[in-house]
């Protein structure tokens, strides 16, 4: 899965957040992780306009 513009994701750990500010050009077939305290971070759902 793609990485889209204000993607975000928060370490249940922590409470560090990611939010991506630019698209990531890899396709879907590509792994992607966003790692924090030794764990994957967890996608945070984007709010409702």
């Amino acid at each position: 899965m793609s990485r889209e513009v204000l993607d975000r994701y928060r370490c249940d750990s922590c409470g560090a957040e990611l939010v991506y500010e630019k698209p990531c050009p890899c396709g879907d077939a590509m792994a992607h992780s966003e790692i924090c305290c030794g764990s994957q971070m967890i996608k945070v759902q984007k709010e409702k306009e």
